[in-house]
């Protein structure tokens, strides 16, 4: 039976988000509250879905830690994201978590758990369910909730680095200045296969430096099996 290894972020927090009331008590006071029911039932209608979709009840949940270790890296990122969670979100997320088979590693991010979960060799039949764009660094199975695909180790590499250049904007790091997507993939497709070299050297183009580089590579990086320290329970950054 197949695995399913779910992002579980992205479908409690759109739950919660959906799940919020607003009411309206006297002209001075409007209150915003969650519905705890209704945030339950989208979560397990969602689940179903899946369930059906693989045929399969195997199923584990993945949750991002309270802290961050790339709020170490650089203090700033994610530092953009200003907007409260939905109400109720930390609720459900207990609910989910107690309810279901699920994995927290200390200071990642659900992404990082899922990739070092589905590199470890502790899984051999899954697919990897996630909407977001940067699991497929990721070689393996994915379901991005519009198809499913087999990435393959080459361009997993590659994608590290292009977003290591082009920076994510909704994470809060800019990569190389100067450097779009367009840009990115001209900079990797010259540098056949040798793409840190050329990545260093467009930082360095750019007045940036190679420590510039190396954090946003860091922040970029979508942890695997080869980047988590299971002793010390810690990330092993990678320099290059």
């Amino acid at each position: 039976m197949t695995k399913l290894l779910v992002d579980a972020d992205f479908f409690f927090y759109r739950a919660a988000s959906s799940s919020e009331e607003e009411h309206e008590y006297n002209s001075d006071l409007t209150v915003i509250v969650g519905d705890y029911k209704r945030g339950k039932s989208i979560v397990e209608h969602e689940l179903t879905k899946l369930r059906q979709r693989f045929n399969s009840d195997d199923i584990l949940l993945f949750f991002t830690d309270r802290t961050n270790f790339r709020k170490t890296i650089d203090p700033s990122y994610k530092g953009n994201r200003t907007k409260r969670k939905p109400c109720g979100y930390l609720k459900l997320k207990n609910w989910g978590m107690e309810t279901y088979p699920s994995l927290v590693y200390p200071h990642l991010e659900a992404d990082d758990v899922l990739g070092i979960v589905a590199t470890n060799g502790s899984v051999k039949d899954f697919v990897l369910i996630s909407p977001d764009k940067d699991m497929a660094q990721i070689p393996c199975r994915i379901y991005d909730l519009k198809e499913e695909y087999t990435q393959t180790p080459g361009p997993a590499k590659r994608l590290l680095y292009k977003q290591c250049l082009t920076g994510d904007s909704t994470d809060g790091y800019k990569g190389c200045q100067g450097v779009g997507p367009k840009r990115a993939d001209q900079i990797l497709d010259k540098a056949k296969g040798n793409y840190w070299q050329a990545v260093v050297k467009a930082f360095e183009e750019a007045e940036m430096t190679e420590e510039d580089a190396i954090r946003n590579l860091q922040l970029a990086k979508i942890l695997q099996a080869d980047n988590w320290d299971t002793e010390t329970q810690t990330p092993i950054l990678i320099t290059s």
